[in-house]
């Protein structure tokens, strides 16, 4: 059979450019070179692209050192990419592994400029993008499908600078302290912070705005641990077993997400306890609960949905989904009996059929608008 050309896209102008980077090097290993003509294309922070060599063992710095260096920038096309350097050389692809994180890979953007060219991806698509990195837009979807949600607020960089007292009133006459502030577009616990004051809270709010213009408060929950579960597939989708993600702190910080257990691993790092520790019952109400909410935003291929269970009451509350989760939550995927090939298979297999059903619509409706005037 003919090798399918893979197109590895990763890094990006995101806060979360660098755990991206960690998602692609570990998807390149796990990839069928028999199956697939694997061809990197690396994002810088500016959001121009380049085409990279194999990685070999250097570590992720100097790699991508090496791909700045060789400097073959590159432009996306319909079916693949041009390679600009010395002469133009157009790359023919046949699907996109997107790795990215966060802002213009996370987010629907580049999804919009891939579907723009024809070419299939792994992942959902501009809709479930855009809504799966918007917290409080997710929120919205959450309480129309009648969810236990954490009592929140939230607000606009504007609002506030217009009236913080008022909008500190509205938020303390609604919630309780503790509060955990945090950007509404950005992840991997960037800018996240927990608070107990007022003054607190207006330097936690500071902190925020560093990385979006919508700002979400959202009560803390005692006595809750963090219960995630992956998610896979199209109409009919699959999940993982539960983990629980084990933390030092008052939340699962970014430092114990990606540099706890090394480096190079990614959110594989993280120490966790893997099947959750949690009743039956409650593990298949938040797998049954991932799937829908992942049908429900128009989500596709693999996502992470994150729940909060507090023991004491045994209430589970939904916190949010991460619609390209870092290192792709292999490690529930193989805790679920999938290996990270067969996990990088399926992906491809889902975005080859999700192009399929797209290329079966029809696009034309002929009219008489522009007949001819007499």
């Amino acid at each position: 059979m003919k090798k399918i050309n893979l197109g590895v896209v990763f890094g990006g102008k995101s806060s979360e450019h660098e755990v991206s980077i960690v998602t692609a090097l570990q998807t390149v290993k796990w990839i069928d070179k028999e199956k697939y003509n694997p061809v990197l294309i690396y994002i810088d922070r500016q959001n121009q692209p380049f085409l990279c060599p194999f990685p070999k063992k250097e570590n992720y710095s100097l790699f991508i050192k090496k791909v700045l260096s060789n400097n073959q920038k590159i432009t996306f096309i319909n079916k693949g990419i041009v390679a600009k350097k010395l002469f133009p050389q157009k790359i023919s692809l046949d699907c996109y592994l997107l790795a990215l994180h966060g802002a213009y890979g996370e987010d629907g953007k580049l999804q919009g400029l891939l579907d723009f060219y024809g070419i299939p991806y792994t992942g959902s698509g501009v809709l479930g993008s855009a809504l799966g990195i918007d917290k409080v837009m997710m929120k919205k979807v959450f309480e129309s499908m009648k969810l236990n949600l954490i009592p929140y607020e939230w607000f606009t960089t504007e609002e506030y600078h217009d009236n913080q007292n008022k909008i500190i009133t509205v938020i303390e006459n609604k919630l309780r302290y503790p509060f955990f502030v945090k950007p509404s577009r950005a992840g991997s616990s960037i800018g996240i912070s927990k608070v107990k004051s007022k003054n607190e809270l207006k330097k936690a709010v500071e902190k925020a705005m560093q990385f979006d213009n919508k700002i979400l408060i959202e009560q803390a929950v005692s006595d809750a641990v963090d219960i995630n579960c992956a998610v896979m597939g199209g109409e009919k989708p699959i999940t993982s077993v539960c983990e629980q993600p084990l933390i030092d702190g008052q939340f699962l910080t970014f430092e114990e997400k990606y540099l706890k257990g090394g480096k190079n691993k990614g959110m594989a790092g993280l120490c966790r306890i893997v099947p959750a520790p949690i009743p039956d019952k409650i593990a298949k109400e938040i797998q049954e609960t991932t799937r829908k909410i992942f049908r429900e935003l128009n989500c596709w291929g693999c996502a992470r949905m994150d729940f909060l269970f507090q023991k004491k009451t045994g209430k589970v509350f939904v916190n949010e989904i991460n619609t390209i989760p870092g290192s792709l939550s292999y490690y529930l995927w193989e805790a679920s009996g999938i290996k990270p090939a067969q996990l990088i298979n399926r992906l491809v297999e889902l975005a080859l059929e999700r192009e399929k059903e797209i290329e079966s619509l029809n696009y034309t409706f002929k009219s008489k608008i522009l007949g001819t005037q007499k």
